[in-house]
């Protein structure tokens, strides 16, 4: 890849990305992160290549430096395989202090791996742009909503978008519309069953609009049923959601790991708050 008349080894990689976002968002090629402008480093590893990408934005100016042969100490393994890839892009992304708009990317010196790492960057980059439905839809009935709202402002502090009817919900919006619109939005349906929760109205149009999410998005929307009791009482799960995750955590600390395991988003890396 590196012989007479071929590319670089991070134009070849920017090439490759830069079609397929062209056939999948062309009017959003002029600003996707890195392939409108980038700089480079260059390692090597295990018989494959290791690029981190910083996005600049900026096409007229780059710069591309090599980083020799990388440390297992720095990898964090001595080998590279399906396993831990991205645990191994994890590792770099935080060694170099990468932002959502960077990448990653970890190429077989042969090339044969590149499609399924253009697609891992490009759901990386999709959310950077904010194309990935990323809410968290907390269904509920009325009467527990002032448990729920402590769910809420946990996520929220945590990073997380949760979607709550009262709080997501404009005035004058038709009920049906606003409840299909939050389910599009979001990337998973946590539904707290209390003895309360009961499959009727609007509730049962929840569980129908997460269900249709779920067939159409696959591992990309989680249906999540949290039972919890209340006076003694333990919530019964409605029978549509028996095929799906539920928990009957004892604790609000051991649902809300619950609740975190299941999503089909991770959270994020940490860092300093100021």
């Amino acid at each position: 890849m590196q012989e007479t008349n071929k590319p670089s080894v991070d134009q070849y990689i920017i090439d490759n990305y830069r079609e397929f976002i062209q056939s999948k968002y062309p009017d959003k090629l002029s600003y996707w992160p890195i392939i409108s402008g980038y700089n480079a480093k260059i390692g090597y590893f295990d018989n494959n290549y290791i690029i981190f990408f910083r996005h600049s934005g900026n096409s007229s100016m780059r710069t591309t430096s090599g980083i020799g042969e990388l440390s297992p100490g720095l990898i964090g393994f001595n080998s590279i395989d399906s396993s831990n890839i991205n645990q191994i892009r994890e590792k770099i992304g935080k060694h170099f202090q990468a932002t959502p708009s960077d990448a990653v990317f970890i190429m077989s010196d042969d090339g044969s791996n590149l499609e399924s790492e253009i697609k891992n960057i490009t759901q990386k980059h999709e959310y950077a742009l904010g194309l990935t439905p990323m809410k968290i839809f907390l269904s509920h009935k009325g009467i527990d909503k002032p448990t729920v709202r402590q769910y809420k402002e946990l996520f929220t502090t945590l990073g997380f978008e949760p979607w709550l009817d009262e709080d997501a919900m404009d005035a004058g919006v038709e009920l049906e519309r606003a409840l299909l619109q939050g389910f599009k939005e979001s990337c998973a349906a946590v539904f707290f069953i209390t003895p309360n929760y009961v499959d009727e109205n609007y509730l049962a149009a929840e569980i129908n609009y997460a269900i249709a999410e779920k067939r159409k998005r696959g591992n990309k929307f989680s249906i999540i049923s949290i039972v919890m009791k209340k006076d003694g009482l333990k919530g019964k799960v409605p029978e549509l959601l028996e095929p799906y995750v539920w928990k009957e955590p004892e604790t609000d600390l051991e649902a809300f790991k619950d609740i975190v395991k299941a999503l089909p988003i991770s959270v994020g890396n940490v860092y300093w708050k100021y």
